[in-house]
This record gives C-alpha cells, structure tokens and sequence, in this order.
C-alpha cells in the first residue's frame, strides 16, 4: 500500500482508527504537503452530507458537538450509502421478478 492516498483513485475503506496515525490511514499528498483527511471529506468518501456527524443528540435530548476523532470514527465504521441504495435496488429488482 503506498504511503499516501491518490487523489485520481476511488477512496480506500475507512476503519474505525481513521482518527488515529496508522499505517491504514488516509494521508494525502497534495502540492509536496502530506495531510489527513478532515471529517467533511470522510463524509463525502462515505456519501454522507457535510456535517452529518457534526452533532449527536444525548439520552436526555441535549444536542451536542462531536470531536473530529469521533466523527472519524463514525465515517469509519459507516457503509457507502450509495453502494447500500445500489444494493437495495437490485435486491428489490430480484423480489419484484414474475420469471422466477
């Protein structure tokens, strides 16, 4: 695995660790400058909307911040939703089949 991410190839899986230096994790190379990933970009490689994991809700209704170690942790531990709806679709396609 090379040391830093190609910006012209479809994203790598994210794990759980992504908020943490690994040899697993995403560096970027961008003009001679290596940098990780910010939470928002983690969103998008997962097709989630920019700030999806910006705030949770409590227990008791409280709405707060979450820590970009959190929120990497989130992405990482999340499926590509468009692979989920891509997924669904066919298996919808298969059910809704009359030659079967």
């Amino acid at each position: 695995m090379p040391p830093y991410d190609d910006l012209n190839l479809p994203g790598r899986t994210m794990l759980t660790s992504e908020g943490t230096v690994s040899r697993s994790t995403h560096l970027l190379k961008i003009n001679g400058k290596h940098r990780l990933l910010t939470p928002v970009e983690a969103e998008r490689l997962q097709d989630f909307p920019d700030g999806w994991t910006a705030r949770k809700k409590l227990a008791d209704g409280t709405v707060v911040e979450v820590s970009d170690k959190m929120r990497m942790f989130f992405m990482g531990n999340a499926p590509v939703t468009e692979i989920v709806r891509k997924i669904g679709a066919f298996v919808s396609e298969i059910e809704n089949r009359t030659d079967c």
